[in-house]
């Protein structure tokens, strides 16, 4: 896909007078602190900024990015999928706890292991940024008003997601996704912290899933869950992880 320079200009730029707008007139102020592997891309979120201050540092691992939260407390913490040791999930919940009210920007450049990020409002992946140039500018006026976006790509995944999730017990029970990576772990007696640094999420979370899991499935433990599951008709454990296991 080729791109002419006008339309770069208005991907990179269109967001930068709405978003000063917006903040002004609400009141808000958008101190922020970034994550991602990609120097490239934290310099140019970097320059994207109208006001310098704004910026309270970045990072390009979990650990230090968690670290410059605990000590700066921005307003928002803007994040990707690609940081070497922690998922976007876990970091987002740890985030949180650190900064109740702290408003998260997810991107994502790995749609095919996208599941979703329950306590991420804003999300857009980075194939969207210059295919649809208004992303930018959209999820910039979600940030200020506190309110959701999910860019178009983001959409589409998660609808293709639904639509292809097998039913995996015809007729009675559907899995998510999430649900099935679950029971592949338990095939391998994965504990819940080993289960959230497989798939990037908080043990929170991995319990909250697993609950529901359990739940769905009319059982109270781990091992009925599986063995209810195979009896069930799930054809085969093992793989579901994405070929995370250590």
């Amino acid at each position: 896909m080729i791109f002419t320079p006008e339309e770069l200009a208005y991907a990179a730029t269109s967001y930068e007078r709405r978003f000063r707008l917006a903040y002004l007139s609400s009141g808000f102020e958008p101190t922020i602190v970034f994550a991602c592997k990609s120097h490239l891309l934290m310099s140019n979120l970097y320059r994207g900024l109208l006001l310098k201050r704004h910026f309270l540092g970045g990072a390009d691992t979990g650990k230090d990015a968690l670290e410059l939260v605990a000590r700066r407390l921005p307003n928002i913490f803007a994040i990707d999928d690609n940081l070497p040791d922690q998922g976007a999930s876990s970091l987002i919940a740890q985030a949180m706890q650190m900064k109740p009210g702290i408003r998260i920007l997810a991107f994502v450049t790995k749609l095919d292991a996208f599941f979703g990020y329950p306590d991420c409002p804003i999300v857009i992946a980075e194939a969207d940024v210059l295919t649809h140039p208004n992303t930018l500018a959209f999820a910039a006026m979600a940030m200020i008003s506190n309110t959701s976006y999910l860019s178009p790509s983001i959409h589409q995944r998660l609808q293709q997601l639904e639509r292809t999730a097998p039913d995996v017990y015809p007729g009675t029970i559907s899995l998510t996704p999430r649900e099935r990576q679950l029971l592949d772990a338990y095939s391998i007696g994965l504990s819940n912290k080993e289960i959230a640094n497989q798939l990037g999420l908080s043990v929170r979370s991995v319990q909250t899933y697993s609950g529901n899991l359990l739940q769905k499935l009319g059982t109270n433990n781990r091992q009925k869950a599986l063995r209810k599951a195979i009896a069930l008709g799930l054809a085969e454990l093992g793989g579901l992880l994405g070929g995370r296991h250590p």
